[in-house]
């Protein structure tokens, strides 16, 4: 689990939210996290699962992953990893990628700046995707 910030107020929906997020086998948009989390609590609103995320990513209990062509989805791991990106079918994947890590430090050295994180992700095909183009 990633240091909460400073400021983090702790609500029972948030707690819902990380839960339902937590309990996931994969990267769900908002809109998923949305539908389990209803079958949890009929009352909970989109609204306040959507700014749920928005708080829990900014105090580093989540991670949320943009795509430019597709919706945010949101990761349990909020430790430095990277991500394999199927722009077929919109498959994430963890992984860990040492070279990532060594770029950090090659573009701080080359830019000045002091660099506080990064998020690598690879863009392809994944297998499932790949097998069905051949058949």
């Amino acid at each position: 689990m990633g240091q909460v910030q400073a400021g983090y107020r702790d609500t029972a929906q948030r707690s819902l939210v990380l839960s339902v997020v937590r309990g996931a086998d994969g990267h769900l948009t908002a809109g998923e996290i949305f539908e389990l989390v209803r079958r949890r609590d009929a009352r909970v609103a989109y609204g306040t699962v959507y700014r749920s995320l928005h708080v829990l990513a900014e105090h580093g209990l989540i991670q949320e992953l943009t795509f430019a062509d597709q919706a945010s989805r949101y990761d349990k791991r909020s430790d430095r990893h990277d991500h394999v990106h199927c722009t077929k079918c919109g498959l994430l994947v963890d992984v860990e990628v040492p070279v990532a890590l060594m770029a950090h430090h090659v573009a701080a050295e080359q830019s000045g700046f002091h660099v506080t994180n990064h998020h690598t992700v690879f863009a392809g095909s994944c297998p499932d995707c790949r097998a069905r183009a051949t058949t």
